[in-house]
């Protein structure tokens, strides 16, 4: 489950793998589990080679909801106060399509 690009609403963001939390911010300014750039189109997620499958989807997919609420102008997606309920929905819909083998092999 290491997609090299996703389309979300038309647009392709080219998907970059790093293995240290130093190396996802594009501008080397933190340490981050993942980040879009809106201009360059990309997205960048820490996986370092122990991760599971379950653990990259969820991070995917909770950078997929960051632009999905800026694109769609959802302004709590976009809230550093509700950043972890965000995270809580990345990880219920990363658990959902996987245990209904939506995209990954169950592995349980």
């Amino acid at each position: 489950m290491k997609p090299d690009s996703i389309n979300i609403l038309g647009k392709h963001y080219s998907v970059t793998y790093v293995d240290k939390p130093s190396g996802v911010d594009i501008h080397n300014h933190e340490s981050l589990w993942g980040q879009i750039d809106p201009w360059t189109h990309s997205i960048r997620i820490y996986a370092p080679d122990n991760f599971s499958e379950e653990e990259i989807l969820d991070t995917i997919l909770h950078e997929v909801l960051h632009v999905l609420g800026t694109k769609l102008r959802l302004n709590s997606f976009n809230d550093n106060d509700n950043h972890d309920e965000l995270s809580l929905l990345a990880m219920g819909l990363a658990d959902t399509f996987i245990r209904n083998g939506w995209l990954c092999e169950n592995s349980s």
